[in-house]
């Protein structure tokens, strides 16, 4: 069950954090982040900066665990969105990922966004293939990250 995320989530949303590989969670930042700061979760719920949402298990959501964060926010350039996921491990390569991310394009295409744009660590193959499945084409690697662009199609 995916719903739009609250300022009652942080607290879930850092349990999912710790649940993380570091490996996982170096995907998703580009650092060993364990958790996120109320100001940080402010930021990110925040419907003038974007909109996340929150992903849990099915079941009553006072009881089951979340176990993904979507995050589709505004960049300074018009048009432009920046896509960000964080799926549990064990959620993993299941099709959680690229249903998350279609949900997002989805969303994006709806409110006319042209086109979403994503920092992803050049080793980061789940996003890569998650991308490509969604009909990105991915750019020559030279580095740790690529920025990668993808056009939301209407």
């Amino acid at each position: 069950m995916t719903s739009p995320a609250t300022t009652n989530d942080l607290q879930d949303a850092n349990a999912l954090h710790a649940r993380c590989s570091l490996e996982t969670r170096f995907a998703r930042y580009g650092s060993a982040r364990r958790t996120l700061s109320r100001t940080e979760w402010a930021h990110l719920i925040n419907p003038d900066r974007g909109i996340t949402w929150v992903t849990r298990q099915k079941g009553d959501p006072a009881e089951v665990d979340v176990v993904a964060l979507t995050h589709l926010m505004h960049t300074e350039d018009e048009g432009v969105h920046e896509l960000a996921l964080l799926v549990e491990d064990s959620w993993q390569s299941d099709g959680l990922g690229t249903a998350l991310a279609r949900h997002a394009f989805g969303v994006a295409r709806a409110e006319s966004v042209r086109e979403l744009t994503l920092l992803v660590g050049s080793d980061n193959r789940r996003m890569h293939s998650i991308l490509r499945r969604l009909g990105a084409e991915l750019p020559q690697v030279h580095g740790t990250t690529v920025n990668i662009t993808v056009p939301v199609r209407t």
